[in-house]
């Protein structure tokens, strides 16, 4: 890798240039609030398709994507306009992974209560993000918003405690994890470009933390922007800093053409010639033995 970082520069480019299709965005989470055009719809289906977004991206999909079918055309009017169907659409949930079936109800009765508050109020939860100066600080933010999620559980179940299953949707705010999938959700609320949603106004693309999935957190040790084992939220924020060194305004525009390495080129993190050799990122990666063939064309 250069080091000005001119090389690596030009092959997130042709990253972007290869996966800047919608086609792709059926392997991302995202392709559920894509579907919607209202803000109120698209931010509430991405806080949920972010709380789930952990595991295989096909388990995740088949998860999510009867949930969103049975909330109709407009699942934030779902939550708000209380039905019938709603005690229906909440006896028929079931659980995910560490999320029990009465994990998932409490998840959907605490958002109901809270929109059905704020009532036609867009953005409806970029407020939890922010200082009381309205500002969004990394040393705070984000564990503000888990509290404030926190909270408004409890509330719902009228405890004192959160079962595991629903602390770890939320995640624990007192923990330093990178805080991967509430990252995520930022990153589609504050980007203003393709494939994110810019719906939120008062957090900069180049403030909040990379999202550190597993993708991620394999690409920048073969990459040899950190080679460490435990990844906690700091990392996250100084991953950020390392990508505004090329792009200062926005940083996290390489996040989903990075993960598509992991996802579709099924990148394993060591050298695999089959893989490596068409991989767009083979000349700037430290485990593929220089010289390699070039990509074939045709």
């Amino acid at each position: 890798m250069l080091d000005d970082g001119s090389l690596l520069k030009t092959k997130l480019e042709n990253l972007i240039s290869k996966y800047q299709n919608i086609s792709y965005l059926e392997t991302d989470p995202i392709c559920f609030p894509k579907q919607y055009k209202n803000p109120l719809d698209i931010e509430l289906v991405s806080l949920i398709s972010c709380l789930f977004a952990y595991g295989n991206v096909k388990n995740i999909q088949n998860f999510l994507k009867p949930i969103f079918l049975e909330m109709g055309p407009s699942p934030y009017e779902f939550f708000v306009y209380s039905n019938p169907s709603f005690s229906k659409f909440l006896n028929s949930q079931k659980g995910y992974r560490f999320q029990t079936k009465e994990d998932v109800i409490v998840l959907f009765l605490t958002l109901q209560r809270i929109l059905t508050k704020k009532k036609q109020t867009s953005p409806l939860f970029e407020s939890y993000f922010l200082d009381t100066n309205g500002r969004f600080d990394q040393n705070t933010s984000i564990q503000n918003f888990q509290k404030h999620f926190e909270t408004e559980l409890i509330s719902t179940l009228k405890t004192e405690t959160l079962s595991y299953g629903l602390q770890f949707l939320i995640g624990k705010w007192k923990s330093k994890s990178p805080k991967k999938r509430i990252s995520l959700f930022l990153r589609w609320m504050v980007r203003n470009d393709y494939p994110d949603f810019g719906l939120y106004q008062n957090i900069k693309p180049n403030q909040i933390p990379y999202p550190m999935d597993v993708h991620i957190q394999k690409l920048i040790k073969v990459l040899g922007i950190k080679n460490q084992k435990q990844i906690q939220l700091n990392d996250a924020f100084l991953l950020t800093e390392f990508f505004k060194k090329i792009n200062s305004n926005d940083p996290l525009l390489y996040d989903f053409y990075l993960t598509r390495v992991g996802i579709i080129d099924k990148c394993r993190g060591s050298f695999e010639e089959k893989i490596c050799k068409v991989c767009e990122l083979r000349e700037v990666c430290l485990v593929v033995p220089r010289g390699i063939e070039p990509r074939l064309q045709g």
